[in-house]
């Protein structure tokens, strides 16, 4: 009796295992959660390749309790499943209830799809920024040309003539400039882009008008620009073009002869 009751007290005083166990478990639990977590940050981290061509290893991240233990990773893993439930949730209730249901996309206004609209808005709202972006194209263009002389390239002179006729005010004063900064450093009249189509249609800028206060030009940078190109090529080719009078006679500078005879007397 006395040996039965000493191991019976035996047995009742000694430790139990499971929560030794149980740490273990968890140990290893965690051990394989802090390797993954490595393992999915080593894949997402960016190779950084130095000056030498050596790869440049990444900082080293400090470790913390939780990301020791993968609570992090645990809890990322976490948020995403509960977006993507929730996602999922979302497109089965908008499949029973209409209101739930995202309005239909609308294409951009530069899709080429939208010639075809119906809608004349749609259709104009995208060959107006087709324009834009040619005129964009236009005006790049021909501020690579500028500078050039027309007469070693007629290239150039084409351009300019192009742009001088062209729909929208911004092309026609790039083309004017380009007509300017080819005429730097010359006397007037002498090489450049300074040919007689070109300060034909320069004069024409300048001058015509299409009514008592209509302007042929309607832009007045761009008359200002394209009078004082065509005074940098030398004038108009015809003189007369200007619709002014032309003066030829000028008056005598200086005093008449009786003026001075009479202050002589004097």
């Amino acid at each position: 009796m006395n040996a039965r009751r000493s191991t019976t007290n035996g047995m009742t005083g000694a430790t139990p295992a499971w929560p030794l166990l149980l740490a273990c478990g968890c140990l290893v639990l965690a051990s394989g959660c802090t390797s993954l977590n490595v393992l999915e940050r080593q894949a997402t981290t960016p190779v950084l390749i130095g000056p030498d061509g050596v790869a440049t290893p990444p900082a080293p991240v400090p470790m913390t309790l939780p990301r020791f233990l993968g609570i992090d990773t645990i809890g990322r893993r976490c948020i995403r499943k509960t977006v993507l439930l929730g996602q999922i949730t979302y497109e089965k209730a908008a499949t029973a209830v209409p209101a739930l249901q995202p309005p239909p996309m609308s294409l951009p206004s530069s899709h080429p799809a939208n010639a075809a609209s119906p809608s004349p808005a749609v259709a104009g709202a995208l060959k107006v920024k087709e324009a834009k972006v040619a005129t964009a194209a236009k005006v790049k263009a021909l501020g690579v040309l500028a500078g050039e002389d027309c007469s070693v390239n007629p290239h150039v002179e084409e351009a300019i003539l192009a742009g001088l006729d062209d729909v929208s005010a911004e092309v026609r004063i790039a083309a004017i400039e380009a007509v300017i900064a080819s005429r730097r450093g010359c006397d007037p009249g002498c090489g450049g882009c300074c040919s007689i189509p070109i300060r034909q249609k320069l004069t024409r800028m300048v001058f015509e008008k299409t009514g008592p206060c209509c302007w042929f030009e309607p832009s007045s940078k761009a008359r200002r620009l394209a009078r004082l190109a065509l005074d940098a090529c030398g004038g108009p080719v015809e003189p007369d073009a200007c619709g002014c009078e032309i003066q030829t006679d000028y008056p005598i500078e200086g005093p008449p002869p009786e003026l001075i005879q009479q202050i002589l007397s004097e």
